[in-house]
């Protein structure tokens, strides 16, 4: 199979014959004897013989299954290999795996040879998530795996060469596009103003929504409304330019609605793509975070994949202020991105910080090792489980709190119904 994927320093391409004597001699260097017996070739034969195989067998990029050897550029030396493996006796997890021989540790190839598999696992071979087993001892290889992003899942026991083994468990998820096999994860994405962000991409906004399973969305979303002939009042905070109108005009067509949102690009669209609905229409530009919320005011709050935008006790102070708008008995309705798996969370929290953690003058804003921007003030995703969603709507005093459906946003999201409690109009 052709394929060679360059750094500035690495080659890492298939095995070839003329690499059998450097692979045995780097599979009984010691660390690697002592970490990965599984890999030992006693002689260059045993090991031709192991290239060959892999090559014509187990070299596979649907399964996946691929292995390569990690050769430096200045003087064409192989110096260890690196792979990738289904395992299905593992729960069918995809697996990287590598060693570099002890004679060539400590000058960073590991890494570089790791985030070059990352890249080519994601973007090249297609896969959403890896997987790495450690053993405890191995500090060396942690710290490699954890500077490539990598987040410990806890401590599985697992048979490995005749024996029952502890290993430390990592994983991570394909959530950004990696630009190249040298990637940075401090330079992937700039922090960019909120109402900024939304200002340069309005023109397209509407377009990117109905992307995918976007109109079946909103269908739910405005399904969650109940049909009513009233003149109800409604506040759609982050509105954006305001899609979700239509829809929740179709269950009740003479509600009057307050569109609140910071980008006044996305504001005037909004009333551009909805000309005969002026009159029921109210533009506020202000953040929803700190806008004064009127006492009592609204039979419906609405919100549209804005909340992941926020942390989870910015989000509390969101929904005690949406709980205070709202009259008795009144639903607040919240369609947002949501993940189903905490290590997910917990890496998008991770990358909110590595984003913000250069801007100037948040240095004082860090708190549990994550440099914080103030609320809202950058557009950077940090969904939460559904689990921390409801929680935190009920921590904020609704009641009941319900999931109207959990499989919006192409499978990542969820519509939540969530009541002020008391005796309203619903």
């Amino acid at each position: 199979m052709d394929i060679r994927i360059e750094t500035s320093r690495l080659v890492l391409r298939p095995f070839m014959e003329q690499d059998a004597a450097a692979a045995c001699r780097n599979s009984k260097s010691p660390s690697v004897a002592y970490y990965m017996p599984e890999m030992m070739k006693e002689t260059a034969n045993d090991a031709l013989e192991w290239i060959n195989h892999v090559n014509s067998e187990l070299f596979d990029v649907n399964v996946p299954c691929a292995l390569f050897a990690v050769v430096r550029k200045l003087d064409g030396q192989c110096m260890g290999c690196i792979f990738i493996q289904r395992k299905e006796k593992w729960g069918n997890v995809v697996e990287m795996g590598y060693y570099i021989a002890d004679e060539y540790q400590g000058g960073g190839y590991a890494t570089e040879a790791g985030k070059a598999m990352v890249w080519w696992a994601f973007e090249e071979a297609g896969q959403d998530m890896l997987s790495v087993f450690v053993k405890p001892e191995n500090i060396a290889s942690r710290r490699v795996i954890e500077k490539l992003g990598f987040i410990h899942d806890g401590e599985k026991t697992l048979l490995h060469n005749g024996e029952d083994c502890e290993f430390d468990f990592y994983r991570m998820y394909h959530v950004d596009d990696l630009p190249s096999p040298e990637w940075d994860a401090g330079s992937l994405y700039g922090a960019e103003q909120m109402g900024d962000f939304f200002d340069a991409r309005a023109g397209g906004y509407n377009e990117h929504m109905f992307s995918g399973s976007g109109d079946d969305d909103y269908k739910k979303l405005g399904a969650s409304f109940p049909k009513s002939s009233e003149a109800i009042k409604i506040l759609d905070i982050g509105c954006g330019t305001g899609i979700e109108l239509d829809y929740i005009w179709g269950q009740l067509p003479n509600a009057s609605i307050d569109c609140v949102d910071v980008s006044q690009g996305m504001l005037d669209l909004l009333l551009k793509n909805h000309p005969d609905r002026h009159g029921q229409i109210n533009i506020v530009k202000a953040s929803y975070i700190d806008w004064a919320y009127p006492g009592g005011a609204y039979d419906f709050v609405v919100s549209n994949m804005t909340m992941h935008h926020l942390w989870p006790d910015e989000k509390l102070k969101v929904y005690r202020k949406i709980l205070g708008t709202l009259k008795p008995g009144g639903p607040y309705i919240e369609g947002d991105y949501i993940v189903k798996d905490s290590l997910l969370a917990e890496q998008h929290k991770r990358r909110h910080g590595v984003i913000t953690a250069g801007l100037a003058g948040k240095a004082g804003a860090c708190k549990a090792d994550v440099c914080k921007a103030d609320a809202g003030e950058y557009h950077i995703d940090i969904p939460c489980t559904l689990d921390v969603q409801l929680g935190l709507l009920r921590k904020a005093g609704f009641c009941p709190v319900e999931v109207f459906d959990d499989n919006i946003n192409r499978g990542n999201g969820a519509i939540i119904i969530a009541k002020k409690p008391g005796a309203g109009i619903v």
